[in-house]
């Protein structure tokens, strides 16, 4: 696997953090002190994220979250009496080969008891048996159903929508802006193809019909030939969901075409925290239409994570938000356990997620109302974190946003 140097400090994206550690241990109060070694051993979690390939974008976001997430632990005492956490992070490199090398070196080699990240669907999927094999928990912020479809006996939980519920929110997108003679061009990969036929169904739904529907590889040498079937046959828009390097080549086809039909695609795609825009340019970017589940903006609970982060109040994190949910549910679902044993703490995950308990956003008081025996249910930075019994995320957002004059523009948020 490729070791990617952090500039900054002169390491590889193969890393350790511990954030605090040795120094908590020597300032913590007594009574989070324990004498023995398996008292105070670290409470090791792996992150498995993209920091180079197709979806390198949100890596450093995903990894400045978990880390401000165990730094907060950390420094005000760990969990299970003063365990700090320990936290190992690999590079998927974009890549189903190099995600699930990953998974293995973090399992096998550094003893972890849960991986959390897990930003893309074949990344996941060529990983999850081996998080089902070893009984470690596995949490995600991808979307393929089948990530969580089959039995995985309650260790795999997903920060994201299903791709099942994508699909509708792009068809009412376009029946909103009056197009009814759809077209499709989709990327084949588990995500995408899950989309689609919801994404039909809602077309014919609303009163449009499909024109066209046609799918191409990831990482083609050329998309030409897709681009003029697809948009010669002249349909009122194009549903394009897919990645931000095809979706790039996509519409640079079709700028150079001269087509006029309009283009609606996903925000991993037309945004990447911007990559989009910096590859094409505004004019080939104008009018795109683009969504993406994303975490509750106004909420307060949003809001303090983006200060916390260092971020301008408007910063919009798509998925920042996911990785810092990831630890604190973990952490929350240790401490209520008492174990950092992954087959025993998974099952308190719903218990201090979900209602009946008391609403709480902050997750150090979340931590002292479960050291008191109180129950709470964790509201979350990048959504409410309710799931239900296969593991997936309930109550998520999509937000909705237009390029024009190269910025992207709010439109709404829908459900």
């Amino acid at each position: 696997m490729t070791k990617n140097k952090d500039v900054s400090s002169g390491i590889t994206r193969r890393r350790i953090l511990r954030t605090g550690a040795a120094a908590a241990l020597t300032v913590v109060a007594a009574p989070y002190i324990r004498p023995s070694w398996a008292a105070s051993a670290p409470i090791k979690i792996g992150m498995v994220i993209p920091f180079t390939g197709s979806t390198g974008a949100y890596g450093p976001e995903m990894e400045k979250a978990a880390k401000l997430a165990v730094k907060m632990i950390n420094d005000n005492g760990g969990l299970l009496g003063g365990r700090m956490i320990e936290l190992f992070i690999e590079d998927s490199e974009s890549n189903p080969t190099a995600g699930a090398a990953a998974t293995k070196k973090l399992l096998e080699v550094n003893d972890v008891n849960s991986i959390i990240g897990y930003w893309g669907s074949p990344i996941a999927m060529a990983s999850k048996q081996l998080l089902i094999d070893a009984k470690k928990v596995m949490m995600v912020s991808c979307a393929a159903n089948a990530v969580t479809e089959q039995e995985h006996g309650g260790l795999i939980w997903r920060f994201q929508a299903k791709s099942t519920q994508w699909g509708p929110v792009g068809a009412k997108i376009l029946k909103q802006r009056g197009h009814k003679k759809i077209s499709v061009l989709a990327q084949q990969n588990p995500f995408i193809v899950s989309m689609i036929d919801p994404f039909i169904a809602e077309v014919k739904k609303g009163g449009g019909t499909i024109v066209d529907n046609v799918s191409y590889l990831p990482e083609q040498p050329s998309y030409r030939a897709e681009v003029e079937k697809v948009f010669g046959a002249k349909p009122d828009a194009v549903f394009i969901p897919g990645l931000l390097t095809d979706f790039t080549s996509i519409m640079k086809e079709v700028y150079r075409g001269g087509y006029m039909s309009k283009v609606c695609s996903l925000s991993i795609a037309a945004d990447a925290n911007g990559r989009f825009l910096k590859n094409v340019g505004a004019e080939v970017a104008e009018g795109i239409d683009h969504y993406q589940p994303a975490p509750p903006l106004s909420s307060p609970n949003y809001k303090k994570f983006i200060k916390a982060m260092g971020e301008p109040e408007d910063t919009v994190f798509l998925f920042a938000g996911n990785a810092y949910d990831q630890v604190w549910t973990a952490a929350l679902a240790i401490e209520k356990a008492g174990t950092d044993v992954s087959s025993e703490w998974t099952k308190k995950v719903i218990e201090i997620s979900n209602p009946p308990g008391a609403l709480v956003g902050d997750g150090l008081e979340a931590l002292k109302m479960i050291r008191k025996g109180e129950a709470v249910a964790y509201v979350g930075a990048g959504a409410d974190c309710d799931f239900d019994t296969m593991g997936d995320q309930l109550n998520r957002h999509f937000l909705h946003r237009v390029i024009k004059n190269g910025q992207n523009e709010f439109v709404q948020t829908l459900s």
